[in-house]
């Protein structure tokens, strides 16, 4: 594997990545784009029994403290009740946010940094979640299923450059620097209907539109799926070439189980789009809410 793609460009030192993109400028013309001021939530709901992939481990959550057993605690006064729930789940959980202390090529982490030099008990000292910054950008919107007339791509469906660069043309778009890029495949439909074949093989981009959307300056790469590259990849399963070339090669984040289904009803192609990670200090990742406003 060569070694060109280490130091940054963004410099030795930079944990941000392709983050750097999103100026201050990019923000205010982000912000243009809002004309009615709807906001598209995409991100599923956090339940019980949500598919969640082996690596990660399962999502669990109860309640914790009921009103009516707080109300019998000793010295409690004004007839108030408490409630809450735990949660136990990994940083890689429901709608996330992948950092780029997540992937590794061999040793080497994004920016060269040597995974096990930066790993102690609480993630990583460098790359956590603590250092992404709150993300507010354009969004651009691919609508692949539908460029293909189908409900969902097929498992196995790998997204090559032509197909990416025909739903561009189709909805008369391209992808600047600093954008969001989301793109749907339809796999949605399988969340909470059917976890197995959700978490099984599943349409994804290839390398060939990983490359072209970072030639663009894409900052933020999603889809529907949970691993938004192809899985099986043509090469091998599991070779994670993908998320190598987009988070450790360059910085971009990728964003994995969004749901689109609203903006493929409601075609919007063009947003305002906001999401704000967690501050997991060396998290790997982050659940997030992320939204599209127009």
């Amino acid at each position: 594997m060569s070694d060109d793609w280490y130091p940054s460009k963004w410099g030795s030192d930079d944990e941000i990545g392709a983050l750097n993109l999103v100026s201050s400028s990019k923000i205010l013309t982000a912000a243009r784009l809002v004309r009615s001021g709807r906001i598209y939530n995409l991100a599923h709901i956090l339940e019980n029994g949500i598919p969640s992939h082996p690596f990660h481990g399962q999502f669990l959550y109860s309640t914790f403290h009921r009103h009516i057993l707080d109300l019998r605690s000793p010295g409690k006064k004004n007839d108030a009740g408490g409630m809450n729930t735990r949660l136990e789940m990994a940083d890689h959980t429901g709608t996330h946010l992948d950092g780029l202390n997540h992937i590794s090529i061999g040793e080497r982490l994004y920016n060269g940094y040597i995974a096990e030099e930066i790993t102690d008990t609480f993630g990583t000292t460098k790359l956590g979640m603590e250092r992404t910054p709150p993300i507010f950008t354009r969004g651009v919107f691919l609508d692949i299923a539908s460029l293909k007339q189908v409900a969902n791509l097929e498992a196995g469906h790998a997204i090559d450059l032509e197909e990416i660069k025909l739903s561009l043309d189709q909805s008369r778009l391209s992808v600047m620097p600093g954008d969001a890029v989301m793109i749907r495949t339809g796999w949605a439909r399988f969340w909470m209907s059917d976890n197995k074949k959700f978490l099984g093989p599943c349409p994804g981009i290839e390398l060939s539109a990983a490359k072209f959307l970072v030639d663009c300056g894409a900052a933020v790469v999603g889809s529907d799926t949970w691993n938004v590259e192809v899985d099986p990849t043509p090469e091998l399963r599991g070779a994670d070439a993908v998320h190598q070339h987009l988070l450790t090669k360059n910085g971009v984040r990728m964003i994995e189980n969004l749901f689109l289904e609203e903006l493929a009803n409601d075609k919007i192609f063009e947003c305002l789009f906001v999401c704000l990670p967690l501050r997991i200090k060396g998290g790997t990742g982050s659940p997030i809410t992320p939204v599209a406003i127009i």
